[in-house]
């Protein structure tokens, strides 16, 4: 038997066969050399178009791999931009956003697969109801709908949904992992920039009458439909966001102004930003004239002034004591045309036969969505329980239609019949659970925060209010939406996770 002393001699004795290291270098270079070189090669016989575009992706896909939060900042304004420029593939439209999402989570998922590490979340003080609820409430749904799938005659529609609220999951988890304070920062700022540029967009159609004439407004202007084609959508986007911009406005001021200190030019930058995203995207969404984005603004609004404490509750009470007198005395402060705006579809809800009316310009679009309610009414009461399928409401839409509105628009105009005809009550159930989960979260999260933190989480619970009153007339999770949703939660489970990594570090006596 052989000593290690005698092992030790065998292999000093033993040619090597690996290669210096020089020549490895200079091997790993020339191929790195000959394959830019071939690239290059092919740019160059390529349309300009397209080089460019491979040049820009494979910049922007090495620095998304290299920090995944730099695929959210650009997503921000890939959902409200991306339609811009679309591609055709397979038949089907696939937008800047979409496409954008995809490589991130791909470049997301790539490095935690090289780079392995344990995401911690907080516990939950209440299992339905507590910190981490929003990903199992999230899970339950996902759930719901592949039980949904089983009647479902379209096998593309349901693909198309499953995998909206599959990106929606992954684009939820990305933002709640990957982003700490300066990445929240970044990503706020991104979005709150997006929103502010729409807003402008919105504001240059209104007054310069730029749209279709289907969008004339009051003879001299133009309903505001930004790069969305349509003004619900468009005021949809614009309402999301405007609790983000007016939170930031309030809860970060004392860090942008701070009495007797020097001022941080980056808080302070980003204090302007807010401010002018404010005013340009609530202009935006007046100038949008969409009924569900005024309702929604309130709903978000009323939300975030209750979360902001006993004191502002005191101080609006004050204030609504004494507005009332001067607003009913002088009807002109609250515009007549605005109140009738609001108002004039309640004179068609109930009507007991949509088909028995008569048709104008003016009834149009309240007579189209009862048509849609009914519709979808009528597909729940074939299938109570699981629905007709996921993603399956323009399929199945000709066969319960009310004539004269043969059109399927795509969805009900009103997301819970919407999930009640696709889903069933078992949908219905997981999607008021997400909803409930989602709502108490940013509640409690608004309660505790200061400063930042404390403008996203009430910016996200000011977003749900936009989203629940909204998708009462509409449906939201179009255009992409679902993924600036999905961003904004994040950010409110990104401050969790890392409040709970402190709590337990201060548990342990680790610094």
């Amino acid at each position: 038997m052989a000593t290690p002393a005698a092992a030790r001699a065998s292999s000093l004795r033993t040619p090597s066969t690996a290669l210096p290291p020089w020549v490895a270098r200079a091997g790993a270079t020339c191929a790195g050399g000959l394959g830019v070189a071939l690239l290059g090669l092919v740019l160059a016989r390529a349309p300009l178009e397209a080089a460019f575009a491979v040049v820009i992706g494979g910049i922007g896909l090495v620095a998304i791999v290299w920090r995944p939060a730099l695929g959210l900042y650009a997503l921000a304004f890939a959902i409200p931009f991306g339609s811009v420029r679309e591609v055709t593939i397979a038949g089907a439209s696939v937008g800047v956003s979409q496409a954008l999402a995809l490589v991130t989570i791909a470049a997301w998922l790539a490095r935690r697969l090289a780079f392995p590490r344990r995401v911690a979340f907080p516990r939950c003080d209440a299992p339905l109801l507590g910190g981490s609820a929003i990903p199992w409430a999230l899970a339950a749904y996902l759930g719901a709908l592949l039980v949904a799938l089983w009647p479902a005659q379209s096998i593309p529609l349901a693909a198309k949904e499953m995998a909206k609220w599959i990106e929606f999951a992954a684009v939820l988890m990305l933002t709640a992992g990957e982003l700490g304070p300066r990445e929240t920062r970044g990503l706020v700022a991104a979005l709150l920039l997006a929103g502010a540029l729409q807003g402008l967009l919105g504001a240059y159609q209104f007054v310069r009458q730029i749209g279709p004439p289907g969008f004339i407004l009051m003879g001299r202007f133009m309903r505001a439909h930004g790069t969305f084609a349509q003004p619900n959508p468009y005021g949809g986007f614009l309402g999301l966001l405007l609790p983000l911009s007016y939170a930031t406005v309030v809860a970060t001021w004392r860090e942008a102004w701070p009495p007797g200190r020097r001022r941080h030019p980056g808080r302070l930058l980003l204090w302007g930003l807010a401010l002018v995203a404010t005013v340009t995207m609530a202009a935006g969404l007046v100038m949008s004239w969409s009924r569900g984005a005024l309702l929604g603004a309130a709903a978000g609004a009323g939300l975030v002034l209750l979360a902001m404490g006993r004191r502002v509750w005191l101080a609006l009470a004050v204030v609504v004591l004494l507005a009332t007198p001067v607003v009913a005395s002088t009807p002109s402060v609250v515009p007549t045309v605005l109140v009738e705006r609001l108002t004039e579809a309640l004179d068609y809800i109930g009507a007991p036969d949509v088909t028995a009316i008569e048709v104008t310009d003016a009834n149009f679009a309240n007579l189209e969505r009862l048509a849609h309610w009914r519709a979808a009414w009528r597909m729940f009461e074939r299938a109570p329980w699981l629905g007709v399928g996921t993603g399956q409401y323009a399929a199945v839409y000709p066969t319960v239609a009310v004539p004269r509105w043969e059109d399927p628009l795509g969805h009900a105009h009103n997301i819970l019949l919407n999930v009640m005809a696709e889903g069933g009550l078992l949908a219905l159930a997981a999607y008021l659970g997400l909803m409930a989960a989602a709502v108490w979260t940013t509640w409690r999260a608004a309660r505790g925060a200061h400063g930042l933190q404390r403008a996203v989480t009430l910016g996200s619970l000011g977003m749900m209010g936009h989203l629940l009153a909204h998708n009462m007339v509409d449906n939201l999770y179009v255009h992409e939406m679902y993924l600036l949703i999905a961003m904004l939660l994040g950010m409110v489970l990104a401050q969790q996770r890392r409040a709970g990594l402190v709590m337990n570090r201060s548990k342990r006596g680790t610094p």
